[in-house]
């Protein structure tokens, strides 16, 4: 496959880059109730807490970036596992910054979310990509 025929993957992998960083890095009101309706649903079916909503929220968007780095085809050292990893790790950090400005607090549930959202869409999207691949060919 060309690298023009990951151009759109690649893309909408860019834009969601730099909205997961935006919305990690910027304060968040007080008033703003955690995490998003549907998370607050997905929270209260899995855990029977909606106040987990926040930890779907930052599963649910990292797992979003690794499933779209490897449907872009990024790979760091030649691996795409490289790319998905690194992504798990720049969660982390990202968590660990919003301390350094003191306007948010970080959390390690949320570091964690992070981490295991981006490893977790990474590994959904080559699985699917297999199940696709056999399906064209039976």
């Amino acid at each position: 496959m060309s690298r023009v025929a990951h151009l759109g993957p690649r893309v909408l992998f860019g834009l969601l880059f730099a909205l997961v960083t935006y919305l990690t890095l910027t304060p968040n009101p007080d008033d703003v109730e955690p995490g998003f309706a549907v998370t607050r649903w997905i929270s209260s079916l899995l855990f029977g807490d909606p106040k987990l909503a926040d930890k779907v929220a930052h599963f649910l968007a990292y797992a979003a970036l690794g499933a779209m780095a490897v449907w872009a085809h990024l790979s760091l050292f030649g691996r795409r596992l490289g790319a998905a990893l690194a992504l798990a790790v720049y969660g982390v950090f990202l968590e660990w910054l919003q301390g350094v400005g003191g306007v948010r607090s970080p959390e390690l549930a949320d570091a964690v979310a992070n981490g295991l959202g981006a490893l977790s869409g990474a590994a959904g999207a080559v699985i699917l990509n297999h199940l696709i691949r056999r399906v064209r060919r039976a």
